[in-house]
């Protein structure tokens, strides 16, 4: 059963219109939003998920979309199981 919810958890999702990384590159630079990249690789540990989450919790109730939403249970999944979160940026040899 615990695979099963490791498969599922771990599908990728794509943020076909961009609009995750779009509020990621706008978000202050000091948050761990901004520090999603959009061309390289990111991963935020269990105690940044804490953060991540919190983050996220405080957007605008306009900006939390689907994506949002899986994000945030991605990481709260992640924090539970003492996992981590990665996101896989567009590497520019795939551009």
């Amino acid at each position: 059963m615990e695979d099963q919810i490791h498969s599922r958890m771990a599908k990728m999702h794509e943020d076909h219109r961009g609009t995750f990384l779009s509020l990621c590159e706008a978000s202050p630079e000091d948050s761990l939003l901004h520090a999603v990249s959009r061309y390289g690789d990111t991963m935020f540990n269990e105690v940044q998920l804490e953060r991540f989450v919190a983050e996220l919790n405080e957007l605008p109730a306009e900006k939390m979309n689907s994506t949002i939403r899986k994000l945030a249970a991605a990481a709260e999944f992640a924090i539970a199981s003492h996992g981590y979160l990665y996101f896989q940026g567009a590497d520019s040899d795939r551009l």
